[in-house]
């Protein structure tokens, strides 16, 4: 009886596999030929037609006219197509600032966003507010509401991905939330919670500057400090999903105090809050500089000064480039990444300063030549992409068909 059962299972499962392989093959590939999928997928023709057909009744695939003119003077192929419209999805990204909702089609590109304020300390409302533009936001994308799939959440702090929970997001004043409950009570759909970090490293392996690396680091950059850690393909997300808190490392002894409880950590010294508090200090000081004159004195604010050839401004930078340096060459020489990648709104506010930046890695890196240090391709939009990519991959399986070497990231 056990092996009866366990044969069902084992039977179920490869056609799953099947059926994830050949709708991968037709999503990726554009139109394509039932022949052409048996012999890309290396399946039986009629396993493939069985497949085929399934996926046409569920207005997943449609077929889109024929072929060319076959030679022989046999019949035209019919054509296969991905229907975009067959699925939606939905993406939110909380910032510290800005929450982002975001809606995508079947095959992941996003159609529309909104942005809402993020309350501090009232994770409820933050919420509330997001998912009040759902609505709004499927009529722009010309998707009805039935369609939307799976949602996927990304937050700056601490969560774990197992429980759904937001352990502790300390930038918004969130912690012990049950952020995925709260989210399938209000849509009644399938949810994904994870740290922005690990969304931008998601996005950033599949569609961004680190895609066919195997192994890399995304290092984000913004009003905190964290690391999405892919090895061998994988996201690395560690015991409960606490990995790559590079951000609240403490690396000044009896530092200035971190939101996490600790003091001196990276974060406060070298993210996009700790430079607008050097600037205002700067100023405080009565330090001659043009930030005085500035209305705000955030990080990019600090760059463009620096630019301008301030002598203050480019001072902040380069200390926040340092100890930046020395947080990236403990990934570095931890990990032995092929690639690090930066994100996040303050990389570019880091620009000006680029040299110190990399000298400090050198300096505190084995073999630093050796890793490549780019900035991210996607920009601030990686962790919303991150999340609906996330959405998909809970929705639908994927069993891609890849060349040697190239592995998913998820």
């Amino acid at each position: 009886m056990q092996e009866h059962v366990q044969g069902k299972v084992d039977s179920r499962a490869m056609r799953e596999v099947n059926r994830s392989i050949v709708l991968d093959i037709i999503r990726r590939g554009g139109r394509v030929s039932r022949t052409d999928l048996a012999r890309r997928s290396a399946l039986t023709k009629p396993t493939v037609s069985a497949i085929v057909e399934d996926l046409i009744a569920r207005g997943i695939v449609q077929e889109v006219g024929y072929g060319k003119t076959v030679a022989s003077g046999g019949r035209r192929a019919r054509l296969l197509e991905f229907n975009d419209n067959s699925a939606a999805y939905l993406g939110i990204r909380f910032g510290v600032n800005t929450t982002t909702v975001a809606i995508a089609d079947a095959r992941g590109e996003i159609r529309a966003t909104r942005d809402t304020a993020s309350v501090r300390g009232d994770a409820r409302r933050s919420l509330a507010e997001a998912l009040r533009s759902i609505d709004e936001l499927l009529r722009e994308s010309s998707l009805p509401r039935e369609r939307l799939q799976a949602v996927g959440v990304s937050v700056p702090g601490l969560v774990d991905q197992g429980a759904g929970e937001v352990t502790l997001a300390p930038n918004l004043g969130w912690s012990g939330l049950p952020l995925r409950s709260l989210v399938q009570e209000a849509l009644g759909l399938p949810v994904v919670v994870d740290n922005v970090t690990n969304a931008g490293a998601i996005a950033e392996g599949r569609v961004g500057a680190a895609r066919g690396v195997r192994s890399f680091v995304w290092v984000y950059i913004g009003s905190g400090i964290g690391a999405g850690i892919v090895i061998d393909g994988q996201l690395f997300h560690g015991h409960r999903g606490f990995s790559g808190e590079i951000g609240h490392c403490p690396l000044v002894s009896d530092g200035p105090q971190c939101g996490c409880g600790l003091r001196g950590c990276l974060e406060v010294l070298a993210s996009g809050q700790a430079i607008a508090r050097a600037a205002e200090e700067a100023v405080a000081r009565g330090e001659e500089t043009v930030l005085a004159r500035c209305e705000r004195r955030d990080a990019l604010a600090v760059a463009n000064a620096a630019r301008a050839g301030d002598e203050v401004a480019r001072g902040i930078l380069t200390s926040a480039s340092e100890y930046l340096g020395v947080g990236i060459s403990f990934l570095m020489n931890l990990l032995n990444p092929a690639m690090v990648v930066l994100g996040g709104a303050v990389t570019e506010a880091l620009e000006p300063v680029v040299a110190p930046l990399r000298a400090s890695v050198e300096k505190h890196t084995l073999q630093s030549e050796t890793v490549k240090i780019v900035p991210s391709s996607l920009g601030e939009r990686a962790p919303l992409i991150g999340s609906v990519l996330a959405a998909m991959d809970l929705s639908v399986r994927s069993y891609r068909v890849v060349a040697t070497g190239e592995r998913m990231v998820g």
